[in-house]
């Protein structure tokens, strides 16, 4: 029994050092004070004592953000004031239906014990009235209590703190017997500046060290569908934070076990250090979790997890996912528990393999080596810029207060107050929007009461007749107020203040206004109007007409001259793409336009024995056959022209035969060949066929001579002139044997 007195004793005292520590965060004077978060409470009955006075929020139950709650105090039987005991007799007001607020005395026991008490005698709200003069404070649930801390499991009224003064002014006139009304007001407690909330969640990874870590938890599990969706649908921005504190005084510490024992729970030099985790290596004694956590995880371990969160969330906000936290985290809670080890526990290798399933599952939204490069070396001692960032958010300045206890959430730059649950927390969120710009979620009968009902008469709001068939009652999350619904106008015009807005409505005409989206015709009705159609049209989307029946929309459906409209009806007359009915039938003797199917043109009619198709063949057999004829004199032109060519160029060099008649003169030789040549040439060429010197001999002097010549010269365009040459000797010796062979009346084989 001592060494547990001893133990908890070190735990307290251990407790008590780190929250110094994390309340004077390096530089004491540079911190913000820490901002009691509260409402207000207006006494509004008896006018003796009416007032309003500022009420802190309790750090439990369930605080009515964006609301107020009116109601009648009632103090228990005398004896049981502080209500540190169950009540021996149930708490009535004395007028029905009327709501039961208890007032309280602080003192003798932790005050949510005597919220639970309260709520456990009926009451539906709890005030406590300080037994001190003191400003304000936050009722907060200790955490260092495991029996205290499930009875605030339990605790589901608001509860709020008012000074003494206030309190005994409540308790004197309920002393004289008078009926004392209040009302709870927490329409301001979070501001409500626009469209977007922006809040933090101030948390820690550690799920081993008791009861109020393993609610922080369960909380990342089943807050995050609701997290994610808000954040991805541009109504919330979340951000996740870590509570840490600095072993700044470790060097003026008594002794080597405390120096050790700071250590255990630090990185980077103990420049930050964990406050959920144990002191030392062998205790492993939680601090801030509650005890009897189910494995107590080394601070150092959970203060680098931390770090790794805060790296995550950087890298996924920078590619425009910042709620993949929220994936990241539940994943970390149920996949890598203190319980668990080495891939599958706490750590940094359970920890990289969730990762990796997140960035193959969501392409784009992480980058393992940017998370890891932000990370670093948790053993350098040195500073790390974003866990500084965070020292600085936690520490608060001018314009924020300072963040101490665990877990924490910040809406609008307001601390929430209340239980960790996810209707609590949406409550808080909802509370956050501007009226009437907040989400659906915000408005659903789990978070708010609906106010525009026929039993509150439509919050006191213009109504068309008694059912509300029409009425002016508007439902927000912060309650309701009177505008004139769609259709309607306000008949105390556009700048109606709020005592008379939304108390008359008439009817807007939108037929005569102008303002109506009808095609055709435009008929007025109450709230609204009602768009009509012209026979041979139907009503598309209640606003569109669309041609249904041509013959019936267009005089004669819009057919030309010798053509009369026909219709095919259809039995389904809703829209469904397919044209609209009718047709044009011409008159005997014409047909349809093929480029125009609403005319109709004189049908023309081909003789007798003469078909499109023969006249067609005859066309094309008259092409092929001017085409043959072309091709044949392009060929034999085309010889000519060949040939003209070669004889040109021989006649240069010898004489040529260019006469039509047999016997003809022998042109002059070229000067180039010899006079012996030329007498051969002239005595070869005048030999008539019965020679005696076959042609082809004489031709082969020729050539013999011509090859002589140019061997001579070694001009280049003689050799060319001879290739022509010789190609040309060449067709006329194979002509030449055929006529030699044609006299001998011989023929050959090849």
């Amino acid at each position: 029994m001592m060494k547990s007195f001893a133990s908890s004793t070190l735990n307290l005292i251990f407790c008590f050092f780190v929250i110094i520590n994390i309340i004077n965060i390096d530089d004491v004077s540079d911190a913000a004070d820490f901002n009691v978060q509260t409402g207000s409470l207006r006494i509004t009955s008896p006018e003796a004592i009416r007032q309003t006075a500022d009420s802190a929020i309790g750090d439990f139950g369930v605080p009515l953000y964006g609301a107020t709650l009116v109601g009648e105090v009632v103090v228990p039987p005398t004896g049981e004031e502080r209500g540190c005991a169950p009540l021996s007799k149930q708490l009535v007001a004395t007028s029905p239906n009327m709501p039961v607020i208890a007032l309280l005395t602080r003192g003798d026991c932790f005050f949510v014990e005597k919220v639970h008490n309260a709520q456990q005698a009926g009451a539906a709200a709890a005030i406590i009235m300080d037994n001190v003069d003191e400003g304000l404070l936050t009722m907060a649930n200790p955490v260092d209590n495991p029996s205290v801390d499930v009875i605030a499991e339990k605790v589901v009224i608001p509860s709020t703190l008012v000074a003494k003064s206030v309190g005994e002014a409540m308790r004197g006139a309920l002393k004289e017997g008078t009926r004392v009304v209040v009302e709870m007001d927490w329409k301001e407690s979070i501001s409500h500046p626009d469209d977007r909330v922006e809040y933090e969640f101030w948390t820690t990874s550690n799920d081993g060290c008791g009861p109020n870590c393993e609610r922080q938890a369960a909380f990342k599990r089943d807050f995050k569908e609701k997290a994610i969706k808000f954040d991805q649908g541009k109504h919330t921005l979340s951000t996740p934070h870590f509570l840490m504190w600095h072993c700044t005084n470790h060097e003026s510490t008594s002794s080597t076990t405390d120096k050790e024992g700071c250590y255990s729970q630090c990185i980077r030099g103990g420049r930050y250090c964990d406050p959920t985790a144990s002191s030392d290596e062998q205790s492993r004694s939680e601090v801030m979790g509650g005890g009897g956590g189910i494995k107590p995880v080394l601070g150092r371990e959970v203060m680098a997890e931390n770090l790794r969160q805060l790296c995550l969330h950087r890298n996924a906000a920078q590619n425009g996912q910042s709620w993949v936290w929220w994936e990241y985290a539940s994943r970390y809670v149920d996949e890598c528990p203190a319980t668990g080890s080495g891939s599958r526990g706490f750590g940094r290798d359970c920890s990289l393999r969730v990762m990796d399933d997140i960035s193959r599952e969501f392409r784009g939204a992480i980058e393992l080596q940017k998370i890891e490069s932000c990370v670093g070396d948790v053993d350098e001692d040195l500073p790390h810029p974003l866990l500084d960032e965070e020292s600085k958010l936690q520490a608060g300045s001018t314009q924020r207060t300072k963040v101490i206890l665990l877990p924490t959430i910040m809406i609008n730059e307001r601390q929430y107050r209340g239980r960790l649950d996810v209707q609590s927390v949406m409550h808080g969120l909802c509370a956050g929007f501007d009226e009437s710009t907040e989400p659906a979620a915000c408005l659903s009968s789990v978070i708010e009461r609906n106010e525009c009902t026929r039993d509150n008469d439509f919050g006191g709001c213009w109504k068309s007749d008694s059912a509300g068939t029409f009425h002016a009652c508007l439902d927000t999350f912060r309650g309701y107020r009177c505008e004139c619904p769609s259709g309607f106008r306000d008949a105390a015009g556009e700048n109606a203040d709020l005592e008379t807005k939304g108390k008359s409505c008439r009817d807007i005409d939108e037929c005569d206004e102008g303002t109506h989206e009808c095609d055709q015709t435009c008929e007025n009705t109450v709230g609204s109007y009602r768009c009509l159609c012209a026979p041979g049209y139907r009503l598309v989307l209640d606003r569109a007409c669309f041609v249904s029946d041509m013959c019936k929309a267009f005089p004669n459906g819009g057919c030309g001259a010798h053509a009369t409209c026909i219709s095919d009806p259809v039995e389904d007359k809703r829209f469904d793409g397919r044209e609209a009915d009718g047709r044009c039938q011409c008159d005997d003797g014409y047909v349809l336009d093929p480029h125009n199917i609403k005319m109709c043109i004189k049908e023309h009619k081909f003789h007798e024995g003469i078909s499109i198709g023969m006249f067609v063949l005859g066309s094309i057999v008259v092409v092929l056959l001017l085409a043959t004829i072309g091709y044949s004199l392009y060929k034999w032109r085309l010889r000519q022209h060949m040939d003209a060519e070669i004889r040109q160029v021989l006649s240069q060099y010898m004489p040529l035969d260019t006469t039509a008649a047999a016997g003809a003169a022998a042109p002059a030789p070229p000067r180039e060949f010899g006079d012996e040549f030329t007498r051969d040439f002239n005595d070869s060429y005048h030999e008539d066929d019965t020679s005696t010197m076959p042609l082809g001999e004489i031709r082969a002097s020729k050539k013999a001579a011509v090859e002589e010549e140019e061997q001579r010269d070694g001009n280049t365009t003689n050799a060319v002139v001879h290739d022509m040459a010789v190609v040309r000797f060449a067709e006329e010796d194979d002509d030449d044997d055929k006529d030699n062979q044609d006299r001998r009346g011989g023929t050959t084989a090849n």
